[in-house]
């Protein structure tokens, strides 16, 4: 691939990468960037590019949230439980919204970012998620429908058909 292919796709396509990768942990610069490394050393290049970033976006950062749940175990059996850190006493509407976004159960806040920041039709979402068209349809609208409600102040909607 060539460089300035490499620099167009980065610039398009890393700031929702980086959304998508949020949703497993922090590093998220970290996973878009081993993704577009992983891209440039690819040969041939991926046939369908994006749908091939996002799959190893998110594959590392599964990796990368494993290792930090692993390392936070281990840390945690040896720590003295004092606090860290306290909570910030002011909170931003970008803040409630990320934190709205967060609390939406993973399969939902997947589907939500990889369509409306990432661009990804439903058929790429289903094949990147492992679940079917009908599935990633019916997880798009129950999370937009969850986060409506919340941010309306309404609280969780109930589900009415278990999650596949």
């Amino acid at each position: 691939m060539e460089s300035t292919e490499l620099a167009q796709l980065y610039r398009n396509h890393a700031p929702a990468l980086r959304l998508f990768a949020r949703q497993w942990g922090h590093g998220a610069d970290d996973v878009v960037q081993m993704a577009f490394v992983r891209l440039a050393r690819q040969n041939p290049v991926p046939e369908h590019v994006l749908p091939w970033l996002y799959r190893v976006a998110r594959n590392e950062a599964l990796t990368l949230n494993r290792a930090a749940v692993r390392r936070r175990q281990r840390e945690e059996r040896v720590s003295s439980g004092e606090a860290w850190f306290s909570k910030a006493e002011d909170q931003l509407d970008s803040d409630e919204a990320i934190r709205v976004l967060a609390s939406l159960p993973l399969e939902y806040r997947e589907v939500i970012v990889a369509r409306l920041w990432g661009g990804l039709t439903f058929e790429q979402i289903a094949q990147l998620a492992g679940c079917s068209l009908p599935t990633a349809h019916r997880r798009y609208r129950t999370g937009l429908e969850e986060l409506r409600m919340k941010l309306e102040g309404q609280g969780p909607c109930k589900r009415t058909t278990p999650m596949s």
